[in-house]
């Protein structure tokens, strides 16, 4: 049995239909290219827990879009790279370290933290606001927003400034807590 948590800040309806909206009538990206379940990952665990339950919560949290930059969903694809064409991968927004934004991703964050007890983290470092103990080491706070195979441009910088000019926040409506026990086969 495998155990993975998922802490999530869920994306308003109304920020998704401005974002969609956006990617269809100002990009010519077609809908089913759009990913529907917008959410910023604030956690994640690849054990389980001990003593932590699913929830939902409302919030109301605001994101300034200045404060975001458009990358490729894969390692290192903050920058452009040769062999990371963002027409032919997941792309995304990422929220910037000097973004008020992440004051609110580093509270909810920390409640986390309690539950890496030395039985779970095992010899991995414990989960800071810069770091996860378990994934990708570095924790960049992201929203994937469009599927691969789009044929979006490979300047990631032109549709941003578009997009941000578009959209100037982001609203979050609910914070989720998911704990999903996976069968291995």
């Amino acid at each position: 049995m495998k155990c993975e948590v998922w802490a999530q800040f869920q994306v308003s309806k109304k920020s998704v239909k401005e974002i969609h909206d956006f990617f269809i009538f100002e990009c010519s990206i077609p809908q089913d290219y759009l990913i529907f379940n917008l959410h910023l990952t604030v956690y994640h665990a690849r054990r389980p827990l001990r003593g932590l339950m699913n929830s939902s919560e409302s919030c109301q949290l605001f994101l300034d879009t200045n404060f975001t930059r458009f990358m490729v969903q894969a390692p290192g694809g903050e920058n452009p790279k040769p062999h990371l064409i963002p027409a032919e991968r997941k792309i995304g927004i990422r929220v910037q370290r000097i973004s008020e934004f992440r004051v609110h991703i580093d509270e909810y964050r920390r409640r986390f933290y309690s539950f890496e007890t030395k039985e779970v983290l095992g010899a991995r470092s414990r989960s800071n606001s810069n770091r996860s103990a378990f994934g990708s080491r570095s924790f960049q706070p992201h929203i994937a927003l469009i599927k691969p195979g789009s044929g979006v441009s490979d300047d990631l910088t032109e549709i941003g400034v578009k997009f941000r000019d578009a959209i100037p926040e982001i609203v979050f409506d609910r914070f989720d807590v998911c704990i999903n026990q996976l069968e291995l086969k």
